[in-house]
């Protein structure tokens, strides 16, 4: 395996629009790889037209799945794209994006930052205690079905049945893990790339049928291990030591506008999340321009 002095940007995305070209062409340097996954729900998708939009990066494309909100389909993603890109090579860092996420600093003030903290771990753990067990310590096998919202009645009843069982019989699994939650969003080393995938059996057999745990299991895993000790410090609670600027207080999460420009470029945040075109394009277009002064 031969090291890269490169960056590895994964993206999990599920609209194939302006915005996810725009944040592909943000990505494009000769210091970085991106990796993609499109939900295979999007049927109008060719990857040889995202190849098309870059000149110095290259792109790869993992197996496409289906994703579904809540699901371990989220988690199964996050792990086809780090063996993907595992394979590669051994890259410095291994950034998580969605697709609705920009970079909000230049390539080079970001390659500058973690050339800087180099071999900290950029995870986010929400809170020292993890508040939302339930998550975890239930069976939720409908839930790659149900995603979001359903209006399964079957699906939904099923859910409600198989909770009471489980709540009669006291199944409590995960009853003495010692849990983190927080964002789902990372950028990682290699050393512990490497240690997620050959935690995955581990991580399936914790994991499956859980609810959200795209947000628990990096930072369960990190807590259990000998990498806690290698997690940036933003300051304060460590809700955004992964680097992302993400506004939770004012949506789920917020949808950031062009009013929001000045909070977004004068942020100390590498990346943010989120933007929606229909929503607000002209903010997408003003960042774009801003960085590639």
């Amino acid at each position: 395996m031969f090291e890269l002095n490169k960056h590895a940007y994964l993206i999990i995305a599920h609209k194939n629009d302006l915005l996810f070209k725009t944040l592909i062409k943000m990505l494009d340097d000769e210091r970085n790889d991106i990796f993609v996954h499109m939900d295979v729900k999007n049927k109008n998708y060719r990857c040889e037209d995202i190849s098309n939009l870059v000149v110095h990066s290259k792109v790869y494309h993992c197996n496409r799945i289906d994703v579904t909100w809540g699901g371990y389909s989220q988690i199964k993603t996050e792990l086809l794209l780090l063996k993907e890109a595992t394979k590669i090579g051994k890259y410095k860092y291994y950034h998580l994006l969605s697709g609705q996420d920009l970079p909000i600093k230049t390539q080079d003030e970001i390659h500058k930052f973690f050339d800087e903290n180099s071999g900290k771990e950029f995870v986010a753990f929400s809170s020292e205690d993890f508040k939302y067990r339930y998550r975890i310590n239930r069976y939720y096998f409908f839930q790659e079905m149900i995603g979001r919202k359903s209006n399964n009645v079957l699906l939904n009843k099923l859910n409600g049945l198989s909770f009471k069982v489980q709540d009669k019989i006291k199944i409590n699994r995960n009853f003495n893990l010692n849990s983190r939650a927080g964002s789902n969003w990372f950028s990682i080393t290699d050393d512990l790339a490497r240690y997620v995938i050959r935690s995955e059996k581990w991580i399936k057999k914790t994991f499956k049928y859980t609810l959200c745990c795209d947000e628990v299991f990096l930072q369960t895993l990190i807590i259990n291990s000998d990498f806690k000790n290698k997690v940036y410090h933003s300051g304060g609670e460590n809700c955004n030591s992964n680097m992302r600027l993400i506004d939770w207080n004012r949506g789920n999460p917020y949808v950031f506008r062009t009013s929001d420009f000045y909070e977004i470029v004068n942020s100390n945040n590498l990346f943010c999340r989120k933007f929606d075109e229909d929503i607000d394009n002209d903010i997408v277009k003003k960042i774009n321009e801003l960085l590639s002064c």
